[in-house]
C-alpha cells in the first residue's frame, strides 16, 4: 500500500507542469488607449502583490475601464494563480496519502462491485437523465465515500494547508470578481447555471487531490504520468478536466484514457469557433469542419466521440454536466482509448479516439 501511495504521489508530481502550459483564451481587442490603460492597471495589479486590499482596488478599476480592462486583468491573475494551485494540490494530495491508508482498510470489495455494475449498465443502453441522476449519483457519491479521503478531513490535519488556502482565497476573490464583470453569453442547453465560485472551484481542486490518493492499478498510473508530462502543452484547465474524467473512470474501474494532443487541439479550434461564431452545437456552420470527425480529421487524427459544454472556465464542473447527459456520459465511460480536451473561455469540447 504505501508504495502505491508514493506512486501516485509521483503521479501527482507531474502534474505540476500544469501551470507552465497555455493560457486563458486571449481577451478582447481594444484600441490603443484602452490597451495602454490595461496594461497600467495589471502592472499596478503586480505591484500590489500580497496586499489583498489594494488588488481588490485594481480590481474595480479595471470593471470601471471596461471588459477589455478586465479581461487583461483576468488573464494575469489566471497566471499568477495556477501555478500556486499545482503546488496547493500537490501538497493537499501527499497530506491525504497520509490518510489513505486507514481508510481504505474498512473497503468492502462485494460492495463496490454492486455499486459499480448498475452505473456501467447504464452505459450499455439509452439511459435518460432521471436515470443516472436516480442511479449514477447515489453510486457515485458511495464510491466516493469508500474510497476518497474526505477534504474537510484532511484540511483538518494540516495548519500548514488552512494557511496555504487561505491564500489562494485572497487571489481567487480576484479571478472570481474579474469572471462575473466579463460579458456573459446567452443561455444554451447544457450550459451551467450556477455562478461561478472561486470557493466551489478550490473545493474541487482538493476532491481532485483527494482522488489521486485512490487505489490504481498499474496501467492508470503509467498512463496519468504520461498525462502528466503532455499536460504543459495544453492550457491548465483542459489538462484539469482530463484529471477529473479519469479519476471518475478510475472510481468505476475503467481504464483512464491518454491524451492526444491533435484531439486537443481539434477540440480547442471548436471552442474557439463556437465562442466566436455564438453557436453551441455539436454541428459546426464553418465549412470544412462540419462534424467531429471532420475537425478531428483536420489536424490528422480520429475521433469517436464528442462532448460540448458551455457555461463555466471549471473542467470539473464541465465533467459533471457530461456525466448527467445521456449522450455525454456514454462517451465519459465508453470504450475509448484516447481523450483531448479544448477550451475557449467557458465553452469546453471534448474529443474522444479509439
Amino acid at each position: 500500500m504505501r508504495r502505491l501511495i508514493m506512486a501516485v504521489v509521483m503521479v501527482l508530481g507531474s502534474w505540476i507542469a500544469i501551470g507552465g502550459g497555455r493560457t486563458e483564451a486571449k481577451p478582447p481587442a481594444a484600441d490603443s488607449s484602452g490597451s495602454r490603460e490595461a496594461a497600467k492597471l495589471v502592472a499596478e495589479f503586480r505591484r500590489a502583490k500580497g496586499d489583498a486590499e489594494k488588488q481588490g482596488q485594481v480590481v474595480e478599476k479595471a470593471v470601471a475601464a471596461g471588459p477589455g480592462a478586465v479581461a487583461s486583468l483576468q488573464k494575469q491573475i489566471f497566471r499568477e494563480l495556477h501555478p500556486q494551485l499545482d503546488r496547493y494540490r500537490v501538497r493537499f494530495q501527499q497530506q491525504a496519502a497520509g490518510l489513505a491508508k486507514s481508510h481504505l482498510r474498512k473497503a468492502d470489495l462485494s460492495e463496490i462491485a454492486r455499486l459499480r455494475l448498475p452505473i456501467l449498465a447504464l452505459t450499455k443502453g439509452e439511459p435518460t437523465h432521471e436515470e443516472i441522476v436516480a442511479k449514477g449519483d447515489p453510486a457515485m457519491a458511495r464510491l466516493t465515500e469508500i474510497f476518497v479521503v474526505n477534504r474537510a478531513d484532511v484540511l483538518a490535519q494540516s495548519e500548514d494547508l488552512q494557511a496555504d488556502r487561505r491564500k489562494l482565497q485572497a487571489l481567487g476573490k480576484h479571478w472570481e470578481r474579474c469572471l462575473a464583470a466579463l460579458p456573459q453569453s446567452p443561455p444554451a442547453e447544457g450550459e451551467s447555471k450556477k455562478p461561478f465560485t472561486f470557493e466551489d472551484y478550490l473545493s474541487g481542486e482538493e476532491e481532485l487531490a483527494a482522488g489521486l490518493a485512490v487505489p490504481m492499478d498499474p496501467k492508470t498510473q503509467q498512463v496519468l504520468a504520461m498525462n502528466g508530462r503532455l499536460a504543459g502543452q495544453l492550457d491548465p484547465e483542459e489538462a484539469r478536466t482530463v484529471l477529473a474524467l479519469n479519476l471518475t473512470r478510475n472510481l468505476l474501474g475503467l481504464p483512464a484514457l491518454v491524451i492526444d494532443l491533435k484531439l486537443a487541439a481539434a477540440a480547442r479550434d471548436h471552442s474557439k469557433d463556437m465562442e466566436e461564431n455564438k453557436f453551441f452545437a455539436h454541428e459546426s456552420p464553418i465549412p470544412g469542419k462540419k462534424t467531429p470527425w471532420d475537425r478531428a480529421a483536420r489536424f490528422g487524427t480520429s475521433a469517436s466521440g464528442e462532448n460540448i459544454f458551455m457555461g463555466s472556465p471549471d473542467g470539473k464542473v464541465a465533467n459533471l454536466a457530461w456525466f448527467h447527459s445521456p449522450g455525454h456520459f456514454k462517451n465519459m465511460l465508453g470504450d475509448h482509448q484516447r481523450v483531448g480536451v479544448g477550451r475557449s473561455g467557458v465553452y469546453f469540447t471534448e474529443e474522444f479516439g479509439k
